[in-house]
Parts: structure tokens; C-alpha cells; sequence
């Protein structure tokens, strides 16, 4: 191939058009369980909204509750990925790559929240939020109905000698998630095929890059229970039950009603079982040596195979 501006506009083109169909069309799944944010600045700074009290009858003046006392702030990172080809080997036709190496990378930019999200999942036991406790924890502050403080859980370590994946109960409809992903600057491609540019004079080769600012955090611990104990009907009552007793800080409460069970791929055949069939698996304990054994969390919520989690 001749190197002119014809034949390379037609190349980048090619480039552009792979990279953007794969990057808006990427199969994602924490958009689920995500609240989504724009960014407008290096970081965006959050209100802590379960510290906040419900609504109160109107006696005497209002009361003001400030947002500014309980926040928290994720700060955006940059990221990039690039690609090169020699001029030669556009000189002999060698670049049929180019397109799929591109699709490759707009399909990576469509999933990075996926990425970042899970890594959030899998550290959450480690990762310290604002009450002081991480954010997967077995002693979180709380509040009973009088507004005492005590404690409650989203945590269930495993067992003794128990090795096997962890599962997630989720909370996905209210205004806040457990989960914040927040876009600075979107991903977008760039090219560097100018045969008179110092780069490609220099260098003898064209490149593709694309990059973007963005980042993902914790939203509110209340909303997420982690579990890395088998995956049975009384472990899912009982982070049902941890849940359900948050409360706010005048003890109200928070009405937290978990509806997505999230785990990996090994897990999903008995997370979609306990979603919908009629009965438990044969793998629950309450079955072993009883027979069939009525499912009570039927319906309570929907199974959600996530891949990029163990």
C-alpha cells in the first residue's frame, strides 16, 4: 500500500469505527449495582445521605443538617492504552490486526467500571470508610430506635476451613448504591499517522492511543453484605436480617430491602436456584437427609453472574 492521506484516513477510519462499536457496546454488569457520576473536577466529594435524618413534623424553625460534616471524596485517575505499527508494514499490507487490536481496546475501556468494581469488591474487607470500620466489616456503627448507638455487621467471614467464593447481597434502589463509579473524562481514540510529524519521522511507525480520566469508590456500606461462607438459605436470611436493621442516626430506619444476589461464575447455577425454583438445591444443608425442602428466599431476589468477581 501506497502511504497517502487517502490510504491512511481510510485505515483510521477502520481503527475508529472497531474501537467505538465495541466500546459502546461492552456487555457490563456494575452498572447494576452502580451509581453512575460525572466529574467535573481532579476529585468529587460525596454526602454521607444515611446520616441524615427522615422527615420530621415541622415544629418551630426548620433544621438544617449540613451536608459538609460527613462526606467523602474519590479522587480520578488517569488511564491509557496504546498500540503501534511500523510504516513498512502498512508499506506491505500488513496490518489486518489493526481493527481487532483497536476493537480489543474499546472493548477494555467499556469494562474498565467492571474491573475497578470488582477490585472494590474483593478489598472491601480491607478498606477503611468514613465510621472507621472497612467497608465489608463485622462492627459497623448503627443506631437502635432510640437513636443509641450500637453495632451491626455486612460481613460473614468464612467458616473453619471453608475456602470457597464469596457471594454479595445487594440494595440497588435507592438514590445512593454501594458502589460510586464517576467519569472525569470519557475514552477516546487518537491517532499519530502523520508522515510528517516528528514522531512518525523519528520513530518510522504510527500510533493509536486512547485514554480517559475516571475512578470508582465506595457508596454506603448498608447497601452491600459480603458473605464467604457457603452460599445456604440461613446465610442469606441472616444478611437479610443484618440489613433490614440499619438505622439512621435518629432511629429511623433506613429500609434497606436487598435485591440482587451477586456472585462469580462458579456460584450461579445455585444463585439463580435460590432466586427461583420452588425448592432448595440439593446442596443446602437443610435438605441433606430431610428430601425436599421448601425455598423461602424464592423471589426475595434476582441472581446476577458477574465474571470479573472469583
Amino acid at each position: 500500500m501506497d502511504i497517502s492521506p487517502i490510504s491512511l484516513a481510510s485505515i483510521n477510519a477502520g481503527v475508529n469505527t472497531a474501537y467505538n462499536t465495541q466500546l459502546w457496546q461492552a456487555d457490563t454488569v456494575y452498572d447494576k449495582f452502580t451509581y453512575q457520576a460525572q466529574s467535573t473536577g481532579d476529585q468529587e466529594v460525596y454526602p454521607r445521605l444515611d446520616m441524615l435524618p427522615g422527615l420530621r413534623e415541622w415544629v418551630g424553625e426548620r433544621v438544617v443538617n449540613w451536608l459538609t460534616l460527613t462526606t467523602f471524596a474519590i479522587k480520578n485517575k488517569l488511564f491509557e492504552s496504546t498500540i503501534g505499527i511500523k510504516v513498512q508494514d502498512i508499506e506491505d499490507d500488513k496490518f489486518s490486526l489493526l481493527n481487532q487490536a483497536s476493537a480489543s481496546m474499546g472493548e477494555a475501556a467499556g469494562r474498565l467500571p467492571d474491573l475497578l468494581i470488582a477490585q472494590l469488591m474483593a478489598g472491601g474487607t480491607t478498606a477503611a470508610v468514613p465510621d472507621g470500620a472497612n467497608f465489608f466489616d463485622t462492627d459497623h456503627e448503627n443506631y437502635d430506635a432510640n437513636g443509641n448507638v450500637i453495632s451491626n455487621f455486612n460481613y460473614q467471614a468464612a467458616p473453619g476451613g471453608y475456602t470457597g467464593p464469596s457471594w454479595y447481597l445487594l440494595a440497588t434502589k435507592k438514590v445512593q448504591r454501594p458502589f460510586i463509579f464517576q467519569t472525569r473524562k470519557p475514552f477516546v481514540m487518537k491517532a499519530l499517522f502523520n508522515p510528517e510529524s516528528p514522531e512518525v519521522f523519528y520513530k518510522n511507525e504510527f500510533t493509536w492511543g486512547n485514554d480517559g480520566r475516571c475512578n470508582a469508590g465506595y457508596g454506603l456500606w448498608q447497601l452491600a453484605f459480603r458473605s464467604d461462607a457457603p452460599l445456604t438459605v440461613a446465610n442469606l436470611e441472616a444478611a437479610r436480617a443484618a440489613m433490614a436493621a440499619w438505622r439512621r442516626p435518629d432511629g429511623a430506619p433506613l429500609g434497606v430491602v436487598p435485591d440482587l444476589l451477586t456472585t462469580g461464575v462458579s456460584l450461579g447455577p445455585t444463585a439463580r436456584s435460590y432466586c427461583t425454583n420452588d425448592y432448595l438445591p440439593p446442596t443446602d444443608p437443610l435438605v441433606v437427609g430431610v428430601g425436599t425442602v421448601n425455598n423461602t428466599f424464592k423471589g426475595l431476589a434476582t441472581a446476577l453472574e458477574n465474571p470479573w468477581i472469583p
